[in-house]
C-alpha cells in the first residue's frame, strides 16, 4: 500500500484561509489548485514580464499578482460585478507572505 505523504500546497491553504477570513472575491474551491499554479507562474515570471529597469520589489510584485488576480477573477463566470483592485491586493498580500519576496 502506498500513501502520499505529500504536503499540502501552502498557497492553496492560503487561498481557503483568505475566503474563511471573509474574502469576497470568488471563492472556486475545486479550482484553488489551478488558481495557486497561476499564481505561481504570475509571480515566478516577474522578471520575464518587467524587464531592467523596472524594479523587482515586493510592492510591485504584489501589484502585478494583484492586477493578475483581477484579471482572473473579473473572468470566472461566478464573478459578482466590480471585482475591486483593492480586494485582489488583500489577496495577493497573503499570497506574497507564502511565496515569500522573490523566487
Amino acid at each position: 500500500m502506498t500513501y502520499d505523504l505529500a504536503m499540502p500546497d501552502p498557497l492553496v491553504s492560503a487561498l481557503h484561509a483568505a475566503h474563511r477570513a471573509g474574502s469576497r472575491l470568488p471563492d472556486v474551491e475545486l479550482r484553488r489548485a489551478e488558481l495557486a499554479r497561476a499564481v505561481r507562474r504570475r509571480w515566478n515570471s516577474f522578471t520575464h514580464r518587467h524587464p531592467a529597469p523596472a524594479p523587482d520589489t515586493l510592492a510591485a510584485r504584489v501589484e502585478d499578482l494583484a492586477r493578475g488576480l483581477l484579471t482572473r477573477f473579473a473572468a470566472h463566470a461566478g464573478a459578482r460585478p466590480g471585482v475591486e483592485i483593492s480586494e485582489c491586493r488583500d489577496l495577493a498580500r497573503r499570497l506574497a507572505a507564502v511565496l515569500g519576496e522573490r523566487p
